[in-house]
């Protein structure tokens, strides 16, 4: 049986590969919460920001 990943086990892979792109993906997302007060959706990216940083500065 084939396993597919999470968005967010996506969206941080994307971020640990694409690091220069996180100050973009930041502001967009703030904008999006703007738009429609989505607070989960916030946190749940702010999530997967700081597990990404979390874990690109464990291999620096």
């Amino acid at each position: 049986m084939r396993k597919f990943r999470t968005l967010d086990e996506f969206e941080e892979e994307y971020c640990r590969k694409h690091p220069e792109e996180i100050d973009d993906y930041l502001t967009e997302m703030f904008q999006e919460y703007a738009e429609d007060n989505d607070s989960g959706a916030l946190l749940a990216s702010l999530r997967v920001v700081a597990l990404t940083i979390i874990d690109i500065e464990d291999y620096h």
